[in-house]
């Protein structure tokens, strides 16, 4: 986590060769994680203690392939309902370029006891 604040979670992840998938590019997943995780944080931001969030609808378009080096994911939230928060993503990599742009539904629900 690289920074936080009300409404925005900046998240950051070094990729290499182990994030690749056979064409020599990092597999999609490993960019639609680390935007999904910025927009949850970020709602996190927002959330009353003893509140969580799960994803429910989570779109991601790729707009360049990242390769190695550290990428970007900043995370912001849209729209704060009564039981669904709206948030987008932007994942970028280490020049400032556009990697992929991602939106997200995510559920607020009561936090699981801890044992």
């Amino acid at each position: 986590m690289a920074e936080v604040e009300a409404g925005r979670c900046v998240l950051e992840l070094e990729l290499d060769e182990r994030h690749y998938q056979p064409n020599g590019v990092v597999q999609g997943g490993i960019l639609s994680a680390v935007a999904d995780a910025a927009m949850g944080m970020a709602i996190m931001t927002v959330q009353e203690l003893g509140k969580v969030n799960t994803t429910i609808e989570l779109k991601i378009n790729f707009i360049r392939p990242a390769v190695k080096g550290r990428v970007r994911a900043v995370g912001s939230v849209v729209k704060q309902g009564r039981s669904v928060i709206f948030a987008e993503a932007e994942v970028y990599n280490a020049a400032g370029k556009l990697l992929a742009k991602a939106t997200s539904s995510c559920l607020e629900i009561e936090a699981a006891p801890r044992a």
